[in-house]
């Protein structure tokens, strides 16, 4: 700034040259510091609920609806809903986040390829994809987020969730694939030679980085499709190989992301700092950290200072809606079950997000 000042007065008159030198130190003064983004208050429910939850979410102080999409196809009637969704989203100030599982038992089967997640002495899921099935990834991941910003050009956020619903793991944590076909691309003439996979040192590191190598590409060609488009992850700081190749796939391709962690479904605030941790060391250091919370773990009274802990210690926070606030008590049953009455946590919800 100084030089500058000196070169404007040494060429205008003096009134003149002050004047335009103060001009110039104005311009070229840093830029003010970017405000925080906002805390995500977001609500987790499934697509068969009807577009009018989201007037209660806005009158509760929600911002985000995360919307978990059951069939393993948008399909047309998925896409009107959508559409629906969308459209009641932007009159009451509501993100509508589309989210879906990576297990898709139908997409799995049209698939040209037998090959499925293989572990221990050999248990096969055979609803379960092999995490390095290419066809796979491409099918369940990159193919579903195009069939949903097709049918929705305006969604600016997804997420998908890699937990096994239907198989004997929740998550791929049962190790490396042990398939045939993982065995020889991974382990070359150890596997032809008869070698027992589970006595190979760096099996796991191994899968998880030619993982890595397979999403970084897809993802990749999702970001330069979908420029700016979020895809964010369910438990992405999940201890699971696939899970930590995924986080460092996101954080190569340069793809925005969020992890709505589970870590904190009993804890709030507390599990925070871990799933923070976890995604720091995988290179997502910026990206937003959203706790969840379980109704079912949590009385209307002790809700709001849990909820508080999460705006305190994350990014934000989710709430898993379905059912329990949405049927009649009397009709709730296992996880969906409350310690109080609907009404009351549409109550803290509002203290919470400080709503009159």
């Amino acid at each position: 700034r100084g030089g500058v000042e000196r070169v404007v007065a040494l060429i205008l008159p003096p009134r003149t040259g002050a004047a335009l030198a103060t001009l110039a130190a104005l311009v070229l003064l840093p830029a003010a510091t970017p405000l925080a983004a906002a805390p995500v208050r977001a609500a987790y429910f499934y697509d068969y609920m009807g577009a009018d939850h989201l007037d209660s979410l806005a009158a509760a102080g929600f911002d985000r609806a995360v919307i978990h999409w059951i069939t393993d196809s948008l399909g047309t009637r998925g896409a009107l809903k959508l559409s629906a969704f969308l459209d009641r989203g932007r009159r009451a100030g509501i993100v509508v986040t589309p989210q879906w599982a990576l297990q898709a038992r139908a997409r799995l089967a049209a698939l040209p390829t037998a090959r499925r997640y293989t572990w221990g002495s050999g248990t096969v899921e055979n609803d379960v994809g092999c995490p390095l099935d290419s066809l796979f990834w491409r099918s369940a991941l990159l193919d579903r987020a195009n069939e949903i910003l097709a049918a929705a050009p305006a969604v600016t956020r997804l997420a998908v969730d890699l937990e096994i619903y239907f198989g004997g793991r929740h998550h791929y944590d049962a190790g490396p694939c042990r398939g045939p076909q993982c065995r020889r691309e991974t382990l070359g003439g150890a596997a032809r030679g008869g070698r027992d996979p589970r006595r190979l040192a760096g099996l796991m590191g191994w899968e998880r980085s030619r993982l890595t190598r397979l999403l970084t590409a897809l993802l990749s060609e999702f970001a330069a499709a979908h420029p700016g488009v979020e895809l964010g992850v369910f438990d992405l700081d999940y201890d699971s190989f696939v899970h930590r190749a995924l986080a460092r796939a996101l954080a190569r391709a340069h793809v925005p992301t969020a992890d709505y962690t589970e870590r904190t479904y009993g804890t709030a605030g507390g599990g925070a700092p871990a799933a923070r941790a976890v995604l720091d060391a995988l290179g997502l250091e910026g990206a937003p950290l959203i706790g969840g919370l379980w109704l079912k773990r949590f009385a209307p009274k002790d809700v709001p200072a849990a909820l508080r802990s999460l705006l305190d210690r994350a990014d934000g926070y989710f709430v898993f809606t379905t059912y329990s606030l949405w049927l009649d008590p009397s009709k709730l049953k296992g996880p969906y079950t409350l310690l109080g009455d609907p009404a009351a946590y549409w109550a803290a919800f509002r203290q919470a997000n400080r709503i009159p």
